[in-house]
């Protein structure tokens, strides 16, 4: 099977100097930046205790120990074992602190698609100590032990543990993350200090927010809920989901009638799982890592008409359910046709998008009842060439990259019928920083030039992986 792969694309022209992103009709000067970055990425620190005097809500969760936490040196949480005798302890960051930046959010750590975590961690006995690293996820704090127990050595070190033990339901709705320490009296009382806790692995390059297939969460809900403009959608009563439905046709789509001559409704999601009746068990979602929202959806009048297309705007609450917009709020427009369509929204300039409290579509006015299906929410990453500039007779293509993920940068003389040739014939895997791949003699071999920026879905199917 071949790698799935997204592209991003420019062309060049030797004989002017110039050249042109695909899809758009400006011109733009050898060397100057295209108008677009990447997100932050899914993985990365969680925990850092910069500065001093804050310990980001870490506590004792249980054991038999006594411990005083403080963050009096920069960039380090100190654990004091006081109760004598090194009893056990188990110590984890507060049950709905979602992560150290995350002042305003609650609920639960999204890990989906990433694969362990790290623990800058140690203490100053005299011999090693054995550690059980968990979780408690799902709001019903199930534990989850993240492997057998390691042996903790004197000074700080990193120690990984897998996420494998977690079912998808549980990587969504991380309550706590901790370590617990089991009995050392040979070692005795200890200060620990743990320095950063980090999320790793490569996030997936699409993400289904929801599907509402059937059976799926909720009988194919998926946590939607009516979230204000409530009087648009028949049969709602207040926010929740009264008045909306499983449309079982097809894979199965989210239905509801909304009302014509009023501002049309507006609909949220959480993160895919069950709404139970509160916005609490289906928090948070980290959609850090992406670049494009995608929403699949259509419209059809309950008395035919001929009705002018619906605008559409895509917003979000994050980080204690502060309100922004996609794109500034500006609308993409829905045909009223009973037809499938994709809306595109970018997410440039989004904040807080690791915290995700509610992903939404909110309807404009319209002046007919229309019966609304919403299929699915996908995220997605798109890889983007940032720079383009002249060296001679070469040409050389800037990117920014995502630890872990694998690019190719390619090029054709004929994008209708020529062929596509990697450049410099590599597959480059990304550490984060911005990467450079030359075209030898670009300017010299062909009077015009296209290029493509590959991320490859399949990262094991992409040949010459190099550093």
């Amino acid at each position: 099977m071949k790698p799935k792969k997204i592209f991003s694309s420019l062309v060049l022209t030797p004989s002017t100097n110039k050249f042109l992103r695909l899809g758009s009709t400006l011109l733009m000067c050898l060397g100057a930046l295209l108008s677009f970055d990447a997100h932050a990425q899914g993985p990365g620190a969680l925990y850092t205790w910069a500065g001093t005097g804050d310990v980001r809500g870490w506590v004792k969760n249980f054991g038999d120990n006594t411990v005083t936490l403080s963050n009096t040196i920069a960039g380090e949480l100190t654990i004091t074992e006081t109760g004598g005798a090194g009893a056990s302890l188990a110590m984890s960051d507060g049950p709905n602190r979602v992560r150290e930046s995350s002042t305003g959010a609650s609920g639960g750590l999204d890990l989906t698609g990433l694969s362990y975590l790290e623990f800058d961690i140690g203490h100053n006995g005299a011999g090693s100590i054995n550690v059980q690293f968990y979780v408690q996820a799902s709001p019903g704090y199930t534990y989850v032990s993240l492997g057998p127990d390691v042996p903790v050595t004197p000074g700080v070190n990193t120690y990984q543990v897998l996420l494998t033990p977690l079912f998808p339901e549980e990587l969504i709705y991380i309550r706590t993350i901790g370590f617990n320490a089991r009995a050392h009296g040979a070692v005795g009382d200890v200060v620990w200090t743990l320095s950063e806790v980090r999320a790793g692995g490569r996030p997936p390059l699409t993400r289904d927010l929801v599907t509402h297939d059937t059976g799926s969460a909720e009988g194919g809900l998926q946590g939607a809920i009516v979230n204000f403009e409530r009087g648009a959608v028949l049969g709602n009563t207040a926010q929740g989901q009264s008045g909306l439905s499983h449309n079982p046709a097809g894979t199965g789509s989210l239905q509801w009638t909304d009302l014509g001559s009023s501002n049309g409704a507006a609909i949220s999601w959480g993160n895919g799982t069950a709404w139970n009746g509160n916005s609490f068990n289906n928090r948070t979602t980290d959609l850090g890592n992406y670049d494009k929202m995608v929403v699949r959806m259509s419209a059809a009048e309950v008395s035919p008409s001929g009705a002018s297309p619906i605008g559409v705007q895509a917003f979000f609450q994050k980080n204690g359910f502060v309100f922004q917009s996609a794109e500034l709020g500006t609308g993409k427009l829905l045909p009223v046709d009973g037809q499938f369509h994709d809306l595109e929204y970018s997410l440039a300039g989004l904040t807080n998008m690791n915290v995700v409290e509610q992903t939404g579509v909110n309807l404009f006015n319209h002046p007919t009842d229309v019966v609304i299906n919403v299929d699915s929410i996908r995220f997605l990453i798109v890889p983007t060439i940032r720079s383009a500039a002249q060296s001679g007779s070469d040409f050389l293509i800037n990117f920014p990259t995502s630890a872990g993920q694998i690019y190719s940068v390619e090029s054709s003389t004929n994008i209708i019928s020529g062929e596509w040739n990697t450049l410099p014939d590599v597959s480059i895997e990304g550490d984060g920083l911005e990467a450079t791949v030359t075209d030898t003699n670009a300017l010299i071999n062909a009077d015009i030039r296209f290029y493509r920026l590959n991320l490859f879905q399949d990262p094991g199917a992409a040949p010459g992986l190099r550093r």
